[in-house]
């Protein structure tokens, strides 16, 4: 059976403004693109767009899905502007778990950028409780956490992450980077079947938002990477819930995972590059840059010595992989492009970095050389502008973020959130590609891109990073039959009325 969506405006994607006036599908593919009255005779069910606008179904090239799930369910902080009301919020918050995780912790929105403490903690609950701040690397906990685990004031702090502590040496109750991240693995009371709920509950919601594919790392936060792993492979697929991802590997189940014996689902649970860490978050203050941040001596978190660094990338590469890496400073970004030179990449794949948010032309330059890709995250411009030049100074500022100059070289960009970090909401990236405006202020304007370009990073740029342009992100014969309906035109609107877009329905397979 086949079926012709007709009677709206329909955009390929494959240029700008490109449109065609039916859509012909049959098992899951586009089969022809044309007039109406040259498709109909071959359809045996009509779709009546109403004039509405169809374009092919976003991607979402890097966030945690697992996490997004959760977050539907659990209390999240990341909208809360008021400290007495955060404060009652976590008092107030109850499950029947042994732990309280509460997500999205933003001092950045708080008078003086405040920043709760353990002993205050300890007065809203005694129930061991862990705090993710919104970058997810880093936290807040209870006395009754550090209890839990047995972390005391003389407890080491691990390597590529530390506990923060006062000028008397007694813990704060904030951890960083890996010392924050072991703690959060403890916490851990998942089962497939939980985590299954999870990934359910999240792509549902990001199916309403018109995301058809995510790229996520969740395999090493929830115990035994088996068990998100299993619940991706019992939960999505061709003949369950629709929906596509991509499972970027983390570096510490890296080489389990590629020795397990899975049976993976072809363009809908599939295994990606080896997933590293490179540093940590301007938030923080633990993104590696070369020069500190302003007034301290201090220049950030450098997760790995170079010598581990390169043995990671070696370790992939001895398995025919790429390498995504996270990386914020222009430091790490400096380690990382010193490491994939050293090693390249094998042919015919390419590397992903992830963030790149503080550049130098000097990087630009090598990143260009290279066949890399760059998954970006539009959002992190309108959230860290207002606050991260008075860390790192207004000249640095300048080479944050710089997306025109990025695709004036030729480079892959793939747009994403790192949702839940950011709101997964991919018009409101788009949004920002488009202006660089944050109320009311446009940042470095010379970088605004096209809004053409800004919709490819969802769609065929996003494609070309999982090696599917030729099945993937137009409307195409033979292409994925994956699409969106709109509520406008959104190649004709206003920026701001791009913004807030509605998806009416999202088509998968």
């Amino acid at each position: 059976m086949s079926t012709l969506y007709y009677n709206g405006t329909i955009y390929t994607m494959s240029a700008p403004m490109d449109t065609v006036e039916a859509v012909l599908i049959h098992n899951g593919l586009i089969e022809r693109i044309g007039s109406y009255e040259e498709l109909k005779s071959s359809a045996s069910e009509f779709i009546d767009l109403k004039g509405k606008t169809m374009m092919p179904a976003l991607t979402d090239v890097h966030q945690h899905l697992v996490m997004i799930g959760k977050k539907l369910e659990l209390l999240a902080l990341d909208d809360v502007t008021d400290i007495d009301e955060m404060k009652e919020q976590v008092k107030a918050f109850k499950t029947n778990r042994s732990w309280n995780n509460i997500l999205g912790y933003d001092e950045n929105n708080f008078d003086n950028q405040y920043k709760i403490t353990a002993e205050e903690l300890d007065d809203l609950t005694d129930k061991p409780t862990l705090i993710t701040r919104i970058c997810a690397h880093a936290g807040v906990v209870n006395s009754a956490a550090f209890e839990a685990l047995n972390i005391t004031k003389d407890t080491e702090d691990p390597e590529g992450g530390y506990f923060e502590r006062d000028k008397d040496g007694e813990l704060t109750g904030w951890v960083y980077d890996k010392a924050f991240e072991e703690m959060r693995a403890a916490t851990v009371e998942d089962t497939a079947e939980s985590l299954g709920e999870d990934i359910a509950r999240g792509v549902k919601y990001l199916q309403s938002l018109g995301i058809a594919n995510v790229h996520t790392e969740d395999l090493a936060y929830y115990g035994d990477f088996n068990v998100p792993l299993d619940a991706y492979l019992n939960t999505l697929g061709k003949d369950a819930l629709k929906f596509r991802v991509n499972l970027l590997t983390h570096e510490q189940v890296y080489e389990d995972v590629v020795k397990a014996d899975k049976t993976y689902k072809e363009n809908f649970v599939e295994r990606d590059a080896m997933k590293i860490f490179a540093d940590g978050a301007f938030g923080a203050k633990t993104a590696l840059v070369s020069e500190p941040y302003n007034g301290t001596q201090d220049k950030g978190l450098q997760i790995h010595t170079v010598e581990k660094l390169e043995q990671l990338v070696q370790t992939a590469r001895a398995n025919n992989d790429a390498i995504a890496v996270h990386m914020i400073g222009d430091r790490a970004i400096e380690m990382v492009l010193d490491a994939v030179e050293k090693y390249p990449v094998p042919k015919g794949k390419h590397d992903r970095l992830i963030h790149i948010s503080l550049l130098r032309p000097d990087l630009i330059e090598r990143i260009a050389k290279l066949p890399v890709v760059c998954d970006i995250q539009p959002t992190f411009l309108t959230s860290d502008m207002p606050w991260v030049e008075e860390y790192i100074g207004s000249a640095r500022a300048e080479y944050l973020y710089p997306f025109k100059t990025l695709l004036d070289k030729g480079i892959i960009l793939g747009g994403s959130s790192d949702a839940p970090i950011e709101k997964v909401n991919p018009f409101l990236g788009i949004h920002a590609l488009m202006t660089r405006e944050d109320n009311g202020t446009v940042y470095n304007p010379e970088q605004i891109v096209s809004r053409f370009e800004a919709f490819k990073m969802y769609t065929t740029e996003a494609a070309r990073i999982v090696y599917r342009e030729n099945i993937q992100g137009r409307i195409a014969e033979g292409y994925f039959a994956d699409f969106i309906v709109l509520d406008r035109d959104v190649m004709t609107v206003t920026p701001d009325e791009v913004k807030e877009t509605k998806v009416l329905k999202t088509v998968i397979d």
